[in-house]
C-alpha cells in the first residue's frame, strides 16, 4: 500500500502563504489609507491571524509518504511549518517491526503515529509523526496496514 499526500500538503502550504500575504496586505493598506481611526481592523485581523497560526502550529501538518510493499515499512515525512527544515525517513524491516501507537495530543487537534522497532539493545521508539494532513480514509488505511503487520 502506498499513501502519498503531496497534493494536500501543497494546498496546505499554499493556503498558509496566501493567508499570510492577505493579512499583511490588509494591515499595510489599512495603515496607509487609514480605514479606521481607532485601528479596529488591524486589531481584529491580527487576532484572527494569531488564532489561525496557533491552530496551524498545534496541528503540525506534514507531507507524508508511506509504502509497505517491499520488505521494509517506509514512512517519509516533512513538516509543513514555516522555518522548519528537513526531510525525515523511517525505514523498518518488517521482521523487526514490533508495534505502533496512535496518540491524540494538543487538545485532540493532532493525531500522531509512533512506531516501535526491535534492535539488538531492546525495543526502540521513533519520534511521533503527525497524521493531521491525511484524509480520514488515508488514516484508516495506514492504521489498518500497520495493524496487519503485527
Amino acid at each position: 500500500m502506498i499513501i502519498n499526500n503531496k497534493e494536500v500538503a501543497t494546498r496546505i502550504r499554499l493556503g498558509i502563504m496566501m493567508f499570510t500575504l492577505v493579512y499583511l496586505a490588509l494591515i499595510v493598506l489599512s495603515l496607509i489609507y487609514n480605514f479606521s481611526k481607532n485601528h479596529m481592523i488591524e486589531i481584529i485581523s491580527t487576532i484572527i491571524f494569531a488564532i489561525v497560526a496557533i491552530l496551524f502550529f498545534m496541528r503540525k501538518y506534514c507531507y507524508i509518504f508511506y509504502n509497505n510493499e517491499a520488505s521494509k515499512i517506509i514512512l517519509r515525512y516533512m513538516p509543513l511549518q514555516p522555518l522548519s527544515s528537513g526531510n525525515y525517513s523511517i525505514e523498518i524491516p518488517k521482521k523487526d517491526f514490533v508495534k505502533f501507537e496512535v496518540k491524540k495530543s494538543a487538545l485532540g487537534l493532532r493525531e500522531s503515529v509512533i512506531m516501535y522497532v526491535r534492535t539488538p539493545n531492546g525495543i526502540a521508539k521513533f519520534k511521533p509523526v503527525s497524521l493531521s494532513s491525511l484524509k480520514k480514509r488515508e488514516k484508516q488505511d495506514l492504521i489498518a496496514s500497520l495493524d496487519s503487520m503485527l
